[in-house]
């Protein structure tokens, strides 16, 4: 799964591993959220996990995981009987994934990472410890996942209500990343994204073809390049058809 190594605890309060992790490339988020004690001691309990792109770190037969990201992204999917999958997060820098499981127990998700990720296992059954004592540690836990829910809950509707290519162009801004170039670049491959939005490789082939006719995008072996961010982001924003007709469902 990747490399693995412990990490190294520090005496007094728990700035010094957060900055350890911030000096990583750590934005802040789950652990910093958390009373310093109690951050102290999940860390001082943490193992540090490097994980190539397109790895899963997590399966839903397995027991709970509870994994920070550092730096890169996660994506948290569920998967059908007939092997087809949706994506219902992603994770990134700061926040956390598996949470859900250590609160609530088995669930049918699984975790992968979409790049190259630095991960910190944080001890599941030293959290539950945690929660069942330090109320500044259960007050965090529930906003985080007060958070997650709210945005399970913005998603499902876009996927049930927005049109597949208003979707696409949304998840393409959300993915994309800094090219090697003056480019934004977004490296997943088609079938990522239709898993992603909830339709087939097929109509989001369309519909790349479409904005690529449009000089929106560029499709290429290297992924799919953003040529016009800000025109993308008013389709995302608007629901607009080329010419500035609002978009209707598909």
């Amino acid at each position: 799964m990747g490399t693995v190594t412990a990490a190294t605890p520090s005496a007094g309060d728990a700035s010094p591993l957060l900055e350890a992790l911030a000096r990583d490339g750590l934005r802040g988020g789950f652990l910093f959220a958390m009373p310093p004690a109690a951050a102290e001691r999940l860390l001082g309990e943490a193992i540090r996990i490097n994980v190539p792109a397109g790895s899963l770190v997590y399966r839903e037969e397995e027991s709970p995981r509870l994994l920070v990201v550092v730096t890169g992204l996660l994506r948290i999917f569920v998967s059908s009987a007939d092997g087809r999958q949706v994506t219902v997060r992603y994770a990134r820098s700061g926040d956390v994934a598996g949470l859900a499981l250590v609160v609530g127990g088995p669930a049918p998700m699984s975790i992968q990472a979409m790049t190259g990720s630095l991960l910190v296992a944080l001890r599941v059954a030293t959290l539950q410890a945690l929660l069942a004592s330090d109320p500044g540690v259960a007050r965090a836990c529930a906003e985080e996942l007060g958070r997650q829910v709210h945005h399970l809950l913005v998603d499902v509707a876009e996927q049930a209500f927005l049109p597949v290519r208003e979707r696409l162009v949304r998840q393409l801004l959300l993915l994309a990343t800094r090219g090697p170039g003056r480019h934004l670049v977004v490296t997943a491959s088609q079938q990522e994204l239709a898993d992603a939005i909830g339709s087939v490789r097929e109509v989001v082939t369309r519909s790349l073809h479409q904005l690529q006719a449009e000089r929106l995008v560029s499709v290429g072996r290297d992924g799919i390049r953003l040529l016009d961010p800000l025109r993308l982001s008013d389709i995302a924003v608007a629901g607009e058809r080329p010419g500035g007709a609002p978009e209707t469902a598909d």
